[in-house]
């Protein structure tokens, strides 16, 4: 999850103020009506790009009605455009979904001569308005600390001698 965040943060050039994931265990530790309890490995995360991070709430649609429209295009405009076709390794894979992903961005909203990305005077574009709310990126990684769990809950101690 930090790391598909961090691969965001670069795509768009910059950290926004708030960071809003969903209820993933590699993001919240604890959900709450009120107050989630965040992971400590994402919460440094942020704390190093200097971002809030609000989960979205448990069972309020709501809250991921955007994302979940976007995903429904995504799927919709580059997903299905690559049915069918073999990829033999990740990158491959990921230069097809970028240039599906620049086709969608730049095509221009149903009704009307703009698109996400096209620059228009007096109207919406994502280069005019939102990129420049954001904070500039660090360009120091994060270092992650991995921690695994044991596999068994049953922890028994040895005792050796040294005779």
């Amino acid at each position: 999850m930090i790391k598909v965040c961090e691969n965001a943060l670069h795509y768009f050039e910059g950290v926004p103020q708030v960071i809003v994931p969903d209820n993933l265990k590699s993001a919240v530790t604890k959900g709450s009506k009120y107050e989630a309890v965040i992971n400590a490995d994402f919460a440094c995360f942020a704390e190093h790009y200097s971002a809030s991070v609000i989960p979205a709430r448990v069972y309020k649609p709501r809250d991921k009605s955007l994302v979940e429209g976007a995903v429904k295009l995504v799927y919709r405009n580059i997903y299905t455009k690559l049915e069918g076709r073999v990829f033999h390794d990740l990158e491959s894979l990921n230069a097809a979904i970028r240039v599906g992903q620049e086709l969608q961005n730049n095509t221009p909203f149903s009704g009307r001569d703009y698109s996400r990305w096209a620059k228009r005077l007096g109207q919406y574009s994502y280069r005019t308005i939102e990129k420049i709310l954001y904070k500039r990126l660090d360009k120091m990684q994060p270092e992650v600390k991995t921690t695994r769990m044991p596999a068994h809950e049953n922890i028994r101690t040895i005792r050796c001698n040294t005779d």
